[in-house]
């Protein structure tokens, strides 16, 4: 951020009378709502800080000591004044709030200096109430209760800036430059995780055994055990390296780690978890493909998307939790503006979710074919059409493998009656059309 551009945003922000709104709509992002309606939001990152505006989708609700205080002090607080504080990347917002029994005046300093980029609360005497980053170094300590050190004024070397004679349009430039770049960083980190995990899903799929070859292994072994016992009486508990004839009446080599006894014992155990392992390898192979077909789907859906918060909800840092690892391969979960939207990976995932789907929830469908069921948790509310849209997008992306328009049907889960499996018929639906 130039402190030439900071100075004239400044100056434009000194019209406005109220902050109608704040809080933070990212780690380090925090969106202000100036007399009703004018929102900008202010990115706090340090490698490439910057205001600008932007229909940000809101991860998560934050509710930190900073955000409490944040929400406090400055929610529909009346300003006193807004300023570039003179050689230094730092606005000052000033503030003045009326409570039940007093009047608050406090200062949120923006602070736009780099490695020690932050967001500071302050009261009137400059005492530190809270901040986004809490540090202590030599020069300054930024701790709560602490008086807040003022930057020293220094000598700012920037190249010319432009004149800003549209605000309105260059935040709006300011956000499409930062989010592309930011957006196209974002890609390539969460496609390269897939990547890896498509790997090792792909180098697991190609050394998993046949069932014939399992089950050849499973009647050898049973074979030798059988042909053990069958010569217990002339061979020794020490005797480790065999030479039996079979009953072909060939001459076999078996070697063993054990007594005669025990390690027939063994080759029959080992014998019978080759069969259940055989019985079970189709499972267990289609377990693999359909994770592999999951995460094609969620890399084309990351790749197709132009938006970082979207993103992010596609796939988050912190995957799922706990309780939810059991149904993994069964469904995925996605959590957007307080909605939990699950959606089924296979046959038996789309099974579960209608069998567990509570009455209010909403039901998401391909229109006319095939496709994965979505769930939204309601908790009894109605949809907002942000909800909607993103729910009916990850309906179509884990559905179909190609671009087109696709029209998606939804409803409550009340609406939907279940004919065999996931198959099913629904009444009184909305239907939303869905471009990819």
């Amino acid at each position: 951020m130039k402190y030439k551009i900071l100075t004239q945003i400044s100056e434009f922000l000194s019209k406005f009378r109220k902050i109608s709104s704040i809080k933070r709509v990212g780690d380090l992002m925090i969106a202000i709502r100036f007399d009703g309606d004018y929102e900008l939001i202010f990115d706090l990152n340090k490698t490439s800080s910057a205001i600008y505006k932007s229909n940000q989708i809101q991860i998560k609700e934050y509710k930190a000591p900073f955000d409490i205080l944040l929400k406090k002090r400055f929610n529909s607080a009346k300003i006193l004044n807004i300023k570039t504080l003179k050689n230094n990347r730092i606005l000052a917002i000033n503030v003045s709030f009326t409570g039940s029994y007093k009047e608050l005046i406090s200062t949120l300093y923006l602070e736009f200096t780099g490695r020690f980029t932050n967001a500071i609360i302050c009261d009137e005497n400059s005492i530190i109430l809270e901040a986004l980053h809490h540090f202590e170094n030599s020069n300054r300590s930024i701790k709560v209760g602490r008086v807040l050190t003022p930057l020293g004024e220094f000598e700012i070397k920037e190249k010319p800036c432009e004149i800003i004679k549209d605000f309105d349009k260059y935040f709006q430039d300011e956000f499409a430059k930062i989010s592309l770049k930011n957006l196209e960083q974002i890609k390539a980190n969460k496609i390269a995780n897939i990547d890896k995990k498509i790997e090792i899903l792909n180098s697991n799929l190609n050394i998993l055994q046949t069932s014939d070859e399992l089950e050849n292994m499973a009647k050898e072994l049973n074979q030798k055990a059988n042909l053990i016992i069958a010569n217990l009486h002339n061979l020794n508990d020490y005797d480790r390296d065999l030479k039996l004839i079979d009953y072909s009446g060939n001459s076999i080599k078996i070697t063993i780690d054990a007594s005669p006894k025990i390690a027939a014992n063994e080759m029959f155990k080992t014998s019978k978890k080759l069969r259940q392992k055989a019985a079970n390898i189709e499972i267990q192979k289609e377990n693999l493909i359909t994770k592999l077909e999951f995460l094609n789907s969620l890399k084309n859906a990351i790749h197709a998307s132009n938006d970082a918060n979207e993103i992010e909800i596609l796939f988050p840092k912190k995957q799922g939790q706990k309780s939810e690892a059991k149904f993994s391969d069964l469904v995925e979960n996605f959590y957007i503006n307080g909605y939990k939207i699950s959606l089924g990976k296979s046959q038996k995932g789309n099974e579960f979710l209608l069998k567990n789907a509570k009455k209010d929830d909403f039901w998401f469908h391909l229109k006319d074919r095939a496709s994965t069921h979505v769930i939204v948790k309601s908790n009894k509310q109605n949809l907002s059409d942000e909800v909607v849209l993103f729910a009916s997008k990850l309906c179509v992306q884990f559905s179909s493998k190609s671009s087109g328009t696709y029209a998606v049907d939804y409803t409550k889960r009340q609406n939907v009656k279940i004919q065999n499996g996931a198959f099913v018929n629904y009444v009184n639906y909305k239907t939303i059309v869905i471009k990819i």
